[in-house]
């Protein structure tokens, strides 16, 4: 039941069945303003994560206590509330993450890296194979016909779907390639999570997808320092020729797949998140309410596009926490690819690439998307747990060189006294 409670969760913070949830087909009123249902629920969810994390109180204020810059992040998210334009809003929304975090900080206490994966690989199961049968039996609620056609699936929008399934294609790749067990199922849900990114018509999904995986299959190679520099020299060249054939002949490529020189409308909105950044630059409007208020009215206005963010995750922190908000999240970010870099040195320990792909994952998208470090999200719990799990092995596994080492250097000297005394 545990186990099965879990995955669930995971399912829900995917976003996957939500929209049978609300009134509003599009998740744009959800968003916003709130929906009843989903607040229960919620509500319901943050409650158990918080008697969980007390169940086992002391261990996890230990294991918390060494996530310093994560705990910076939610502290200054909370203390938006003070300047917000919705001081309420900012608190509820800045409890819900806060609950987010303890739930992923739980799951990395309770759970090695090799088991969560296997969690997060049930719970992606059900999410694709929720999707596929979706857009078969009830096509009119799992295609968006009025985006030529784009699925769905299970999900609020094309693009949310998107973002999980890139997460499958990694997760399934790597289970196929790594592990021994379940093999030809991991290769028929790869098989479905790739014609669910292709379906999507999402191009951000594909490339994302694809740089990950490429980095699999570059460290999966483990090249010698001089074949490196071969391959790379090659990249470079094959990328360069690669933009100067994009450069050239731009509109007939965004054409074919579908968008514009804007981006479907980024570029503009870019701009203008940017110039709305630099009206509060250090503090931000207060967590989650910029895209609430008359200057996000102005923006949707002058782009002709009710988007609900900024479409950038960097952006939207900026816009809601201020850079310093922003500074604090890249400096947890790269700490976290750090720490992945330092463990994924180790080729013996199982699924040692996992932490690395994800957080490479999460970065590409974070160019395009937001919900990363958003509550009740499932990007922002795995973010957390896999942070919280490497540090409790990476500390571990200190400890025991050490006690080896102390252990050769007792054993050293005694045999040097023993030897003198002879």
């Amino acid at each position: 039941m545990k186990y099965v409670a879990i995955v669930l969760v995971l399912v829900l913070t995917s976003g996957a069945f939500l929209p049978l949830m609300m009134d509003d087909d599009t998740g744009l009123s959800a968003y916003q303003h709130g929906d009843d249902r989903q607040q229960w629920m919620w509500g319901f969810i943050d409650l158990v994560a918080v008697v969980a994390c007390a169940l086992h109180g002391r261990q996890f204020m230990r294991v918390a206590s060494r996530q310093p810059l994560i705990l910076a992040f939610v502290a200054w998210g909370i203390m938006t509330t003070v300047w917000s334009e919705d001081p309420m809003l900012s608190l509820r929304r800045t409890l819900g993450l806060a609950c987010t975090v303890a739930l992923g900080f739980f799951l990395g206490m309770r759970f090695e890296l090799k088991e969560l994966l296997r969690i997060v690989a049930w719970a992606l199961a059900i999410v694709v194979l929720a999707s596929i049968a979706a857009g078969i039996f009830i096509p009119s609620f799992a295609i968006q016909y009025n985006l030529s056609g784009a699925w769905r699936g299970v999900f609020v929008q094309k693009n949310t779907m998107a973002r999980v399934i890139g997460v499958a294609v990694m997760v399934f790749t790597y289970l196929l390639l790594e592990s021994r067990r379940n093999r030809l199922l991991s290769a028929v849900l790869l098989f479905l999570s790739i014609a669910l990114s292709v379906l999507s018509r999402s191009v951000t999904v594909i490339i994302v997808a694809f740089l990950t995986v490429s980095l699999l299959a570059y460290l999966k190679l483990r090249l010698r320092p001089a074949q490196s520099v071969a391959l790379f020299a090659f990249v470079l060249l094959l990328g360069l020729g690669a933009t100067l054939f994009v450069l050239g002949n731009s509109d007939s490529i965004l054409a074919l797949i579908g968008k514009d020189a804007s981006l479907t409308g980024r570029t503009d909105l870019w701009q203008m998140s940017v110039a709305a950044v630099l009206q509060r630059p250090l503090l931000g409007a207060g967590w989650d309410v910029f895209w609430m208020g008359p200057e996000a009215d102005a923006i949707r206005n002058a782009v002709h596009w009710q988007t609900p963010h900024a479409h950038n995750a960097f952006l939207d922190l900026a816009l809601n926490t201020g850079l310093v908000g922003l500074t604090i999240f890249l400096a947890s970010l790269f700490d976290g690819l750090h720490r992945a870099l330092r463990y994924s040195r180790q080729p013996d320990r199982p699924f040692n690439l996992w932490p690395l792909l994800y957080y490479s994952y999460i970065l590409f998208y974070m160019f395009t998307e937001t919900t990363t470090v958003d509550r009740h999200s499932l990007f922002n719990i795995l973010y957390c747990a896999l942070s919280v799990s490497m540090t409790e092995t990476l500390r571990m596994e200190g400890r025991e060189n050490q006690y080896e080492e102390e252990f050769r250097h007792s054993g050293i000297v005694s045999g040097s006294s023993m030897i003198q005394e002879s």
